[in-house]
């Protein structure tokens, strides 16, 4: 299974909804931190990073637990 952010098929941690959502509110944003996949990114508009985090911390993402590679959960871990 591919991590949820980069898409990589490294080791994978579950990370619970509620642990992604308190990272998100401390600055954690896989936009600015360029782990979004080339062709993803090249599909971002402005409010793309927005979007993304309204969906986190109260939209359809708030919901499900992440699958994160090493690279992504390390990322996820340094902003809480």
């Amino acid at each position: 299974m591919p991590c949820d952010i980069c898409s990589n098929h490294t080791t994978l941690t579950t990370l619970k909804a509620s642990v992604m959502k308190q990272a998100v509110e401390g600055g954690f944003d896989p936009f600015a931190e360029g782990l979004l996949p080339p062709k993803l990114a090249q599909l971002a508009t402005p409010d793309s990073p927005e979007d993304w985090k309204r969906q986190v911390l109260s939209g359809l993402l708030s919901h499900s637990d992440w699958n994160l590679c090493d690279s992504c959960q390390c990322a996820v871990g340094s902003v809480q």
